[in-house]
């Protein structure tokens, strides 16, 4: 890997990349343990959110198990996206309708976590972001969820956004996808970006699986700021 400056495209994930994922999860574990003791007769919608998680990160197993279609994430004749899919299939384990799975996910997963999502921003991050940026370098995201609203939140804007969810990128990391869009949309050549991560199983794979630089944030502050200065 060469020095992080002389890379033209700087990709950066989002959850737990951008804010420390430990730090949120604890603020929602409290925010959905207050919600659900006052709305006790909702709390299978808890499980919901459970379920989406684990099928979320179990979706490459799953999807081969189910017969899914893995070059368009979709199944054979159905038109569907890679996330109206996970929310049929939740629905069905679950004897849910998809359109509740859909408003439950939305509600917990997506709109409910912004305010913990700046509340849990890696401060640092983003002003070495800044930094980047003034120096020409271009500011990508490629994210396994929904990006748009979470960068609102942060109070960051980007020059591209590749979400698994989008009908172009249909697909999950370690599939790569978003990375290889990036370079076609852009005349990147795959020495001209780096990836920049939390997981090596997701955002490092993804990167080898498009023959790209990488580096792997850890999870802790300390740790995180120890390598700031090397970056």
């Amino acid at each position: 890997m060469k020095p992080i400056t002389q890379y033209k495209a700087l990709v950066f994930d989002l959850d737990g990349t951008l804010y420390y994922q430990r730090r949120l999860r604890i603020k929602m574990a409290w925010m959905l343990l207050g919600y659900y003791l006052c709305h006790f007769w909702r709390i299978k919608e808890l499980f919901v959110v459970k379920e989406f998680r684990k099928v979320r990160e179990g979706w490459d197993a799953i999807s081969k198990d189910s017969g899914f279609d893995e070059t368009d994430g979709t199944k054979a004749g159905t038109g569907a996206g890679l996330e109206d899919i996970q929310y049929a299939y939740i629905a069905k384990r679950m004897n849910e309708t998809p359109e509740n799975v859909k408003n439950t996910v939305e509600t917990w997963i997506y709109d409910k976590p912004l305010k913990a999502v700046y509340e849990t921003r890696d401060v640092k991050l983003l002003e070495m972001i800044g930094r980047y940026r003034s120096l020409g370098q271009k500011i990508f995201i490629f994210s396994d969820y929904p990006i748009e609203d979470k960068l609102n939140a942060l109070g960051l804007s980007a020059d591209g956004m590749y979400a698994a969810t989008d009908e172009r990128v249909n697909a999950l990391k370690p599939d790569p996808r978003g990375l290889e869009l990036i370079m076609q949309d852009n005349g990147y050549d795959k020495s001209e970006i780096l990836m920049i991560g939390d997981r090596m199983s997701r955002d490092g794979q993804a990167a080898i699986n498009a023959g790209c630089d990488y580096v792997i944030l850890p999870k802790s502050k300390p740790k995180r700021e120890k390598l700031y200065k090397k970056m």
